[in-house]
């Protein structure tokens, strides 16, 4: 079976009018492997013009008389015609030629360009009425079955059938296995008689598919919608080919208002799925039985314990505008809607229920927890979290920031861990910089500090701890400063601090000694320790 490409034409072959029972005195004298060839109408050309006069698809007939003088005309004029598009040439010969020399019979075999003897007592018109006779009835033949598929399928859509009838009901016009391949939801409907074509189609992957077997796209103004699929057969009769070309250009008609159907259906829940959400994290429902009637309508059980969780990605909104041209943007907005996708597909990997929706640069999930044990669940969650940033870095050139709010009992106050979210996001850009995934409750005294780290205030508080050490290590080319930053990250500990830094105990503990004397207080003392902790902190936000 040939693929479709649109459409089909109403055409007969050379092989179709040789069979006709009045032309039976036309025989083929050289590119008998053209047969196949496809006429549309017959026409007579007697001028050397005549190649200038055809549209392509003719049956052209000749007497010859303008190339009788010159042998090597008939070899111009079959090449001119060929290139026209002409389906065959036809000559009445011993009237005006007498013989096709070998070399025109070897081009038009090479050419696989049917030349076809006329005899000499064939009028025109006995060969012209019969042929377009033939293809005027196979036009009506073709169009009486059209009619009756559309109208089957037509029946099937308004009946609501949708994508899985149209592939059973195309199966069982055409005889043969089908498949659909959606390429816009990734999704497969199958109706075969064979179980190895079953097993293909679900286990393959497109590419392979598609290379082994016939397959016609489904497409809408060049937007791939995808495949129709079936199993390769021998064809049986001279119409089976045009009349299966049918019934896919009928399904494939109706395959592509199921699918937009499906899209806009999907592009409205969206709509009220989004206004949804934000009306929960935004504060905006008052009462739980609203709640209660918007959730059962996407049957989302939000009576339990949630979290907010905030996939925002890093510096989008950057390159977005540094962006100049409509391409490098549309580049960008598919980027942003697969690291969607793969945050989504990575939550359903572990979530039964996934509630979410989507900000220009960020994706936002309702999520319950995993298991009543929050210290269990909390790592959980972080695992996870930690797996979509592997996937969005794995698939893209961005990578992603995820801030985890507080669980709440109640859906009424999801704003409150939605806020938290956005803190966790923004306190840990200002700390961690980017991809990396931060629970509020986890950031302690940084809270705090995110309100304040900006003012005078506080640059004075650290600055009053840090600036002797800061001013030693530019006159002395030291590294107290960063030698004090180990230390307390290592919990004061100046054995670890010296494996860590990879330097000498006894280094450590002289540098330890020059931080004491320089800042002029006991290290030792709990408070003088929070005091520099807090300084280190506001410091390194302020940086």
């Amino acid at each position: 079976m040939r693929k479709s490409k649109g459409g089909f034409n109403l055409s007969i072959t050379i092989e179709n009018i040789l069979k006709i029972e009045s032309l039976s005195g036309l025989k083929i004298l050289a590119g008998q492997s053209g047969i196949q060839r496809e006429v549309t109408s017959v026409t007579v050309v007697d001028s050397p013009d005549g190649n200038e006069w055809v549209k392509g698809g003719e049956l052209v007939l000749t007497t010859g008389y303008f190339m009788k003088d010159d042998p090597e005309e008939i070899e111009k004029q079959i090449v001119k015609i060929y290139n026209s598009g002409v389906a065959a040439f036809a000559i009445k010969l011993n009237r005006y030629i007498g013989v096709i020399s070998n070399n025109v019979i070897e081009m038009a075999n090479k050419l696989s360009f049917p030349i076809i003897y006329i005899p000499p007592n064939y009028k025109y018109i006995d060969i012209i009425n019969p042929i377009l006779l033939t293809i005027i009835n196979e036009q009506a033949k073709n169009l009486q079955y059209s009619e009756k598929v559309h109208n089957l399928f037509t029946q099937l859509v308004i009946n609501g059938g949708g994508i899985q009838k149209i592939v059973n009901a195309l199966r069982n016009i055409l005889g043969i296995d089908v498949a659909f391949y959606d390429a816009y939801y990734d999704k497969k409907y199958i109706k075969a008689f064979s179980d190895e074509f079953s097993n293909d189609i679900k286990l393959k992957i497109l590419d392979e598919i598609l290379l082994t077997y016939d397959h016609y796209q489904v497409y809408v103004d060049k937007r791939n919608f995808g495949y129709i699929i079936t199993s390769n057969k021998v064809l049986k009769n001279d119409n089976a080919f045009e009349y299966d070309k049918i019934a896919i250009e009928h399904a494939s008609t109706v395959l592509k208002l199921e699918i937009q159907k499906a899209i806009s259906n999907r592009q409205v829940e969206a709509r009220y799925r989004h206004e949804f959400v934000m009306d929960l994290i935004i504060n905006n429902i008052k009462t739980i039985e609203e709640v209660n009637i918007r959730s059962n309508f996407y049957e989302w059980d939000l009576s339990t314990c949630l979290v907010s969780i905030i996939v925002d990605i890093d510096n989008f909104k950057k390159q977005y505008l540094k962006a100049k041209d409509m391409k490098k943007h549309y580049t960008m907005e598919n980027t942003k809607l697969m690291i969607f996708e793969s945050a989504i597909e990575v939550m359903k990997q572990y979530f039964n229920q996934v509630v979410y929706t989507t900000l220009s640069d960020s994706i936002i999930f309702l999520i319950k927890p995993l298991c009543d044990d929050k210290i269990k669940s909390i790592k959980q969650l972080k695992k996870i979290c930690e797996e979509v940033c592997v996937q969005i870095s794995s698939k893209s050139t961005f990578t992603a920031t995820i801030g985890v709010g507080n669980y709440e009992l109640s859906v009424m106050n999801i704003h409150k861990s939605y806020e938290n979210a956005k803190r966790a996001i923004k306190i840990s850009r200002i700390i961690y910089k980017c991809n990396t995934v931060i629970f509020y409750e986890e950031l302690g005294v940084y809270k705090l500090l995110a309100l304040v780290y900006k003012s005078n205030d506080a640059k004075e508080y650290y600055l009053s701890y840090l600036q002797k050490l800061m001013d030693y290590d530019l006159k002395k080319n030291g590294d107290l400063l960063n030698t004090l930053c180990c230390i307390v990250k290592n919990n004061w500990n100046l054995r670890a601090t010296s494996k860590d830094m990879y330097v000498h105990y006894n280094t450590i503990k002289n540098r330890f000694n020059k931080i004491s004397d320089l800042l002029d207080i006991d290290l030792g003392n709990p408070e003088q320790r929070i005091n520099i902790i807090i300084s280190l902190k506001l410091m390194e936000m302020a940086e």
